[in-house]
C-alpha cells in the first residue's frame, strides 16, 4: 500500500495529519506534479475534523450529493468544510458512492446523518452514480458537486439566492478557485466545434462579484444547483454520455432549448476545485471526451452560435 492509499484508510485525524506531513517530505524531494499534488493533500487535510455531525432535516430544503469512488481523505475535508460553511439552510448530505473500496465505506459512522448511497445500477461512472443518487434524493433543490473541493462561506447560499429569485433560471453554478486562490472558471462558452471557453481563468478571488450571476451556457458540473423536480423532468443525466465527460453541458442545453430556463454563474459563491481525476489512462480519457464531444455536437450544435 502506497502512501496515497493509506492516507485514505487512515481515520484518526492525527495520524492522518503525520502521515501527509511524510507524504510532502518525499513529494518535494520529487517531481514538480507530485509536489503540487502533495500541496492539494496538504490544503485539504489542513480543513479535516473527524466526528464532524450533520443535523437531520425530514424535509431538507437542498440535497447536496456528491459522487465519490475512494478518496476517502479529500471527501472527508470536504464534509468538515460543507458542516463550517453552509449557514441556515435545511439540508442533507449524501455521498453517492460509485463502489468504493476505502474508508468511503464506513463514512456514515464517522460522519453523523450522512447517507451514502451505493451505485448498484450494474454501470461505473458519474452518469448512472448520479442519476441513482438523484431520485433517492429528498431536497427541493440539488447541489451537484465533486469531493475534490473546499467550499467557502455562504456558497450555497448566494446560489439559492439567485436561483430562487429568477423562475428562468434552471441551474446555479459556482466560481470555482485553484490553489493559488485565482478564478478555475466562471462559467462556460461553448464553441461551434465542441471545444470549451472557460470565463475568467486566473482572475482575481473577486472576479465579477459586483454581479449577482453571469449568463453562460452552463457551469461545470463540479458544482452546480438545480431544482430536484426539473432534473426529473429532463430526464436526468444523459445516459448516452456514460461514463462522464459533456453530461453538464449536455443537461444545461437540454434545460435551455427543451425547457427554456438558463444557466447561470453566480461570482459569490465561490469554491476550491482541485480537479483530479477519475481515469488514470489518458488515452481512455481522449476516446471518451472525443466520442462524448461528437454526440454532443450532433445533439445541439445547431443552437451554438
Amino acid at each position: 500500500m502506497d502512501l496515497y492509499e493509506t492516507i485514505n484508510s487512515e481515520t484518526d485525524i492525527v495520524k492522518l495529519k503525520e502521515l501527509t506531513l511524510e507524504h510532502l517530505r518525499i513529494l518535494y524531494s520529487g517531481v514538480e506534479s507530485e509536489a503540487k499534488r502533495g500541496a492539494v493533500y496538504k490544503f485539504i487535510l489542513d480543513n479535516v475534523d473527524f466526528g464532524t455531525d450533520f443535523e437531520y432535516y425530514e424535509n431538507p430544503k437542498v440535497s447536496i450529493v456528491i459522487p465519490v469512488k475512494n478518496n476517502f481523505a479529500m471527501s472527508a475535508a470536504l464534509l468538515t468544510a460543507i458542516k463550517r460553511d453552509t449557514q441556515n439552510i435545511d439540508y442533507e448530505i449524501i455521498i453517492a458512492d460509485d463502489n468504493s473500496t476505502d474508508k468511503i465505506v464506513q463514512i456514515e459512522s464517522l460522519f453523523k446523518n450522512v447517507r451514502r448511497i451505493v451505485n448498484d445500477t450494474g454501470h461505473d461512472g458519474f452518469i448512472y452514480n448520479m442519476n441513482n443518487a438523484i431520485s433517492k434524493a429528498r431536497g427541493e433543490y440539488i447541489f451537484s458537486m465533486n469531493n475534490d473541493m473546499i467550499t467557502l462561506p455562504d456558497y450555497l447560499t448566494e446560489l439559492l439566492k439567485v436561483i430562487e429569485n429568477d423562475k428562468s433560471i434552471g441551474i446555479a453554478g459556482s466560481k470555482t478557485l485553484n490553489i493559488k486562490c485565482l478564478v478555475r472558471e466562471c462559467g462556460v462558452k461553448m464553441l461551434k466545434d465542441g471545444s470549451l471557453n472557460r470565463l475568467g481563468v486566473d482572475e482575481a478571488i473577486d472576479y465579477m462579484d459586483d454581479k449577482d450571476y453571469i449568463d453562460c451556457d452552463y457551469c461545470s458540473g463540479c458544482a452546480i444547483l438545480f431544482r430536484r423536480d426539473v432534473f426529473e423532468k429532463a430526464g436526468g443525466f444523459d445516459i448516452n454520455l456514460a461514463p462522464a465527460y459533456y453530461d453538464d453541458s449536455s443537461f444545461a442545453f437540454n434545460l435551455k432549448y427543451n425547457f427554456g430556463l438558463k444557466s447561470v454563474c453566480v461570482p459569490k459563491s465561490k469554491i476550491f476545485h482541485f480537479v483530479s481525476r477519475s481515469y488514470k489512462n489518458v488515452d481512455k480519457i481522449k476516446d471518451i471526451l472525443e466520442k462524448n464531444k461528437k454526440y454532443f455536437v450532433e445533439k445541439y450544435g445547431k443552437y451554438i452560435n
